[in-house]
């Protein structure tokens, strides 16, 4: 069994742990009985209570819910839109939860023809402009780490800069767009490459 707990980000000492038990260790249930307090101490119990449902989902996701679905594909379909039209697979999204970050997210999966996936996340409590900028640095991700790029072009690719580096998503007035990270010009509204 192997435990890879990320960091809480807001103490230098609660850096992420991964904890290895063979199957066949006869002291394994009591060493991921201490794993556990220890984790458990430094996180506080809700969100100890999270990291177990998170764990839980990995090994059997939940399916996602109708109102949960509405608002992953209401959110993805601009950068759907903009993946196709640059030319660039699109991913197979599975409705389901593999991660639990209770009401502040939807949480589904994407990945590759059936290969390597990740998860993403859309954000419940931020304005529809942030949730589309923040799943779109996810979509950003994935097509950086799991697409095969043979001209290893970033995505989406700078038109004013071709090759050297993708466009950073950003909102402008309620709006999310894709901007120059170099020049700071505003491209096009996410969803309209």
């Amino acid at each position: 069994m192997t435990l890879d707990v990320p960091s809480d980000g807001q103490d230098p000492d609660s850096w992420g742990e991964i904890l290895n038990i063979r199957s066949d260790d006869p002291d394994g249930a009591e060493l991921k009985a201490q794993f556990s307090a220890r984790l458990r101490a430094r996180v506080g119990d809700e969100a100890f209570a999270r990291i177990q449902r998170s764990l839980e989902l990995s090994l059997s996701p939940r399916p996602l819910t109708n109102d949960e679905r509405a608002v992953l594909r209401e959110t993805i379909a601009p950068l759907l839109r903009d993946l196709e039209a640059s030319r660039r697979a699109l991913p197979e999204i599975r409705e389901e939860a593999h991660e639990d970050y209770g009401e502040n997210a939807v949480c589904a999966w994407i990945q590759d023809n059936g290969r390597c996936g990740q998860g993403i996340r859309v954000w419940l409590f931020s304005s529809p402009a942030e949730r589309l900028r923040d799943l779109a640095e996810e979509l950003q991700s994935w097509a950086g780490d799991v697409q095969v790029d043979p001209a290893r072009r970033p995505w989406p690719d700078c038109p004013d800069h071709p090759g050297s580096h993708n466009l950073s998503a950003v909102t402008r007035d309620e709006v999310a767009v894709w901007r120059c990270p170099g020049s700071g010009r505003v491209i096009a509204e996410i969803g309209s490459l």
